[in-house]
């Protein structure tokens, strides 16, 4: 596992299940989580990479299995995510491999992005 890997799962809160079967968890990036080293010196902002990987995180921790991406469909970024603010991610299954994600700030959209993800083989979301 990556330095940066380790670190998203260090701020990720407890994943839980929805009644309609999505995962909801929160998560808070410190000042010093490595993903805004040069993502803007003086004015750091989130990568948005750092919330397609908290979602991966987050279904890793879910199955307790490896998940990967295979790629990004869709991806929309209103909004940046600034050192210590709380966000909440929402991962709803659209199909066999296919997630959609949305993050907020609050009542403030954040993120929505749509993912193909890889698992292990045999086994659905």
């Amino acid at each position: 596992m990556s330095v940066l890997s380790k670190a998203i799962r260090a701020c990720l809160g407890p994943v839980t299940t929805g009644d309609s079967g999505d995962l909801q968890a929160e998560a808070v990036f410190p000042s010093g989580f490595p993903g805004f080293d040069g993502h803007f010196p003086g004015k750091p902002v989130l990568p948005g990479v750092c919330l397609v990987q908290t979602a991966i995180a987050m279904l890793g921790v879910h199955r307790k299995a490896p998940v990967g991406l295979k790629r990004l469909i869709t991806a929309k970024w209103p909004a940046p995510v600034l050192p210590g603010e709380t966000i909440r991610l929402v991962l709803k299954p659209a199909g066999e491999s296919i997630v959609k994600v949305s993050v907020t700030r609050g009542a403030d959209k954040v993120a929505e992005f749509s993912l193909e993800i890889v698992t292990e083989v045999g086994s659905a979301l």
